[in-house]
């Protein structure tokens, strides 16, 4: 009996902290930085071709689901080797539209249509659309993508 109270003081020191799952208000501050890193990820990362810049915008186990394929920072890295070999790459734009950005805790869902141009020289060379979503997570260096998932869509006419 002496220990009963050592024991629920054990049991209550062991429980995990409830975590606030559910939506809450987003700031407009906080939806501009939410589409301040997928734009930057977009003109950094895929345009940029700049594997040194991953990290300012992935956290470390950060995929893409990208048309039934799983990448990972390594297997983009591979992508834009790929890419910086290639004497005639096009130059990509991207343009995003928000369908929606929502926060839940510690993290943010975004929800975005993504429009690339690809010229060379002055010459348009070809568009594509994407169906895009993020998983964006706050961490100790700031907000980072953590998971996104990419569907192509083909010109419809």
């Amino acid at each position: 009996m002496k220990y009963l109270p050592f024991f629920f003081l054990l049991v209550i020191a062991c429980q995990a902290p409830a975590e606030d799952n559910s939506q809450q208000a987003i700031t407009e501050a906080e939806k501009q930085i939410a589409k301040d890193l997928i734009q930057g990820a977009f003109d950094d990362l895929w345009a940029g071709v700049d594997s040194t810049k991953i990290s300012s915008y992935h956290t470390n186990d950060f995929i893409i689901l990208e048309n039934g394929e799983v990448w990972d920072n390594d297997r983009i890295k591979e992508y834009m080797s790929g890419q910086l070999a290639k004497e005639d790459r096009a130059k990509r734009t991207n343009k995003m539209e928000y369908i929606s950005i929502d926060k839940y805790g510690e993290s943010m869902q975004i929800a975005y249509k993504n429009f690339a141009e690809f010229h060379r020289a002055d010459t348009l060379a070809g568009k594509a659309q994407w169906l895009e979503s993020a998983l964006a997570i706050k961490t100790e260096k700031g907000w980072r993508l953590k998971m996104m998932h990419s569907t192509w869509v083909p010109n419809r006419k």
